[in-house]
C-alpha cells in the first residue's frame, strides 16, 4: 500500500503508571485466540484447495481461489490488502508528524487505487478465466502472447520480497512492545503464523484472513475516528485539537515547499496518479479472479471503495497524538502509544494483534504472489511449453501445486532470515518493487487490457523505460549511483507517478508503430464471451452447492 515507512524501532512511550505486564498477558490471549481463528481458516483454505471446486485445479485453486468468494468477503480482503500495516503505523505516523497536511495521502491515495481497480477489475477478471492466468505476469504473457514479457515481469514481481521484509520486520517489533518478545523471535514467530495457513490453503486461506483483519480494521478505524472528533483528552473537540498543533500543522496548511512529499499540488496530484497503478502488483491484481463473477463486481468495488477509502482516517490518531503532547522516539509508533496512554491495558493488548493482522494482511498476499512466480509464471507456463509439455496436463498442475507449497516456505523463510539485522535501506529496497512495477509493467498491464491496439514490442519498450525513467529520478538517488533532482530524489511516490505515465504513454505511442496481435487473438481477448464460472457451486446465503448456472451476465 503507500508509504510503508518502516516500523523501525518502535516502542511504546506509556509512563512508569502502565502496568506494561497487564498489556503482555492479554497480548498473548489474544494472540492464541488469533492463532486458532486463522488456524481454523487455514483448514477451510486447505479443504477448498484439495476439493478443487469450480471445475478448476487444485494449483489454480491454491494460487487464485477462482471463482470462490462473494462480493463482501473479497471487498473487506482486497481493502485490507491495500491498507496494510502502514494504516495503522506510518499514515498515523505522519499526521503525528506532519499534521493535517498528511490527509492528502491518506485521504487521496485510496482514491487512485480503487480508480484503477473500477478501470482494471472487470476485464481482468474476464482475461485470466478465459487463459486460466493465475497471476499479473501471467496474464500479461497471455493477453500479449509472449512468453518472454511473462518472464521478465515475473522476475520484476521478485522485488516484492523486499515489501514482505519490510512487512515482517514491522511484525517483529510488534511482537517485542505487546509481547515483550526479543525482535528476532518475533519475527520468526510472525514467519511462522504465515505458514501455518497459507502452505495449506493458499489464496483461499489467504482472502479468509484477510476479510475477518478487514472487518477489524474497520472497528478500530472507527475507533480512532470518534476520539478525534469528540477530541479525546482535549476539551473542546476537533477545534480544540487543531488550535494544540503547531501552526505548520494545522488544518489551513495545504503545501510546504520544504517538504518532499507534498512540496506542491502537483507532488499530490502524482501521488494519486501512482496509486492508479497499484493493481499491477501481482498480491492485488490476482485478487480480482476470486470473485464469483463478474456480476458481483460493481457490488465488489462499491463496497472495497468504501472501506478503502475510511481506514485511512487512522492518521487523524496521530493528530490527536501530536495535539496530546505525546511525546515518541518515531512516528511510526504514535498510534500504539495513543492508546496505551489513553485506554485500559486490555485494549492496548487488543490493539497490538489487530496491528499484527494487518501487518499479515499484506504479508500473506504478497507471500502468495511471489510463490506463483516459481510455480506458475516460470514452471507451468514457461518452463514446460519449452520443453514441449501441457501446462494444462494434471501431472503438471499437481507439480505446481508443489512448488506453490514449498515456494512458500522457501519464501517466509528468506524474508525472515533477511531482516535478523534490518537492513539499512530496507525501504528504498521495498520501493524498487512498489515503485518499479508499477514504473515499468503497469502501463502494458492497464493499457494491453482496455485497447486492443497495444503491442508486444510497446509493452517491452514501457518495461525498459518506464522503470528506467524511475531509476534516475528516485532510485538512483537513493543508492547514491545518480544525482536526481528534489523533491524527486526523496519522493517515491511522485517519482513513481512520473514512472508510470512514462510508461502508458511508451505503450500507447509505441504501439501506433509496431503490428499488433492477430485477430484471431484479439477477438479471444476482447470478444463478449468468457469462461462460465457456476456462480451457483456455492450458495452465496448457505455456502451450500446450488443449482448450475447456464449463462453470465454483466452488471
Amino acid at each position: 500500500m503507500g508509504p510503508e515507512l518502516l516500523v523501525g524501532e518502535v516502542v511504546m512511550q506509556a509512563g512508569d503508571e502502565l502496568d506494561h505486564g497487564s498489556v503482555i498477558t492479554w497480548g498473548w490471549i489474544f494472540l492464541a485466540a488469533y492463532l486458532i481463528l486463522i488456524l481454523g481458516l487455514g483448514y477451510i483454505g486447505y479443504q477448498r484447495v484439495e476439493g478443487g471446486r469450480n471445475a478448476t485445479s487444485s494449483q489454480d485453486e491454491y494460487a487464485t481461489a477462482r471463482g470462490g468468494f462473494g462480493f463482501l468477503a473479497l471487498a473487506l480482503a482486497y481493502a485490507a490488502t491495500v491498507a496494510s500495516g502502514a494504516t495503522f503505523m506510518s499514515i498515523p505516523g505522519m499526521g503525528y508528524d506532519m499534521g493535517f497536511m498528511a490527509g492528502y495521502y491518506a485521504l487521496i491515495y485510496p482514491i487512485g487505487v480503487f480508480i484503477g481497480a473500477i478501470i482494471i477489475a472487470r476485464v481482468s477478471k474476464k482475461v485470466s478465466d478465459r487463459f486460466n492466468s493465475q497471476s499479473v505476469p501471467d496474464l500479461i504473457g497471455d493477453r500479449f502472447q509472449s512468453p518472454g514479457l511473462r518472464v521478465i515481469t515475473a522476475v520484476l514481481s521478485l522485488f516484492l520480497i523486499f515489501y514482505a521484509m519490510a512487512q515482517i520486520s514491522a511484525a517483529g517489533w510488534m511482537f517485542e512492545v505487546i509481547l515483550g518478545v526479543e525482535y528476532v523471535v518475533g519475527i520468526w514467530v510472525a514467519g511462522l503464523l504465515l505458514l501455518v495457513y497459507l502452505a495449506a490453503g493458499g489464496s483461499h486461506a489467504d482472502i479468509l484472513t484477510d476479510a475477518v483483519q478487514g472487518a477489524i480494521m474497520i472497528g478500530i478505524a472507527v475507533l480512532v475516528m470518534i476520539m478525534f472528533v469528540i477530541g479525546w483528552g482535549i476539551d473542546g473537540g476537533m477545534s480544540s485539537v487543531n488550535a494544540a498543533l503547531e501552526s505548520g500543522q494545522q488544518w489551513d496548511q495545504h503545501t510546504d515547499s520544504d517538504n518532499p512529499y507534498f512540496t506542491g499540488w502537483w507532488a499530490i496530484l502524482l501521488l494519486m496518479i501512482a496509486h492508479i497503478g497499484f493493481t499491477a502488483q501481482p498480491h492485488l491484481g490476482n485478487k480480482f479472479f476470486a470473485i464469483k463473477s463478474n456480476r458481483y463486481m460493481r457490488r465488489f468495488l462499491l463496497a472495497t471503495s468504501f472501506v478503502g477509502i475510511f481506514l485511512p482516517v487512522m492518521y487523524l490518531g496521530g493528530i490527536l497524538g501530536a495535539a496530546q503532547g505525546i511525546e515518541v522516539s518515531d512516528p511510526d509508533a504514535i498510534i500504539p502509544t495513543l492508546f496505551v496512554e489513553n485506554l485500559h491495558p486490555i485494549m492496548a493488548a487488543f490493539l497490538g494483534i489487530v496491528i499484527l493482522s494487518a501487518i499479515i494482511s499484506t504479508s500473506d498476499g504478497l507471500v502468495i504472489s511471489i510463490s506463483q512466480i516459481f510455480a506458475n509464471d516460470l514452471y507451468r507456463k514457461s518452463y514446460v511449453p519449452w520443453k514441449g509439455g501441457d501446462p494444462e496436463s494434471e501431472a503438471v498442475q499437481q507439480r505446481s501445486l508443489l512448488i506453490s507449497r514449498v515456494s512458500t516456505i522457501f519464501i517466509v523463510f528468506v524474508a525472515v532470515a533477511a531482516v535478523i539485522t534490518p537492513p539499512e535501506y530496507l525501504v528504498v529496497f521495498m520501493w524498487t518493487g512498489i515503485g518499479g512495477i508499477i514504473s515499468s509493467f503497469g502501463g502494458p498491464y492497464l493499457i494491453g487490457l482496455l485497447w486492443r491496439r497495444a503491442t508486444k514490442h510497446a509493452a517491452y519498450a514501457a518495461i525498459i523505460v518506464g522503470f528506467t525513467v524511475y531509476f534516475f529520478i528516485h532510485l538512483g538517488p537513493q543508492f547514491g549511483v545518480t544525482e536526481g533532482v528534489w523533491p524527486l530524489n526523496e519522493n517515491p511516490y511522485a517519482s513513481t507517478g512520473i514512472g508510470f505515465i512514462v510508461s502508458v504513454v511508451t505503450t500507447v505511442v509505441v504501439s501506433f508503430f509496431t503490428e499488433p496481435p492477430g485477430d484471431e487473438h484479439l477477438e479471444e481477448v476482447f470478444s463478449a464471451e468468457q469462461r462460465l464460472i457456476d456462480d451457483a457451486r456455492y450458495d452465496t446465503d448457505t455456502g451450500a452447492p446450488g443449482p448450475a448456472s447456464t449463462s453470465e451476465s454483466d452488471d
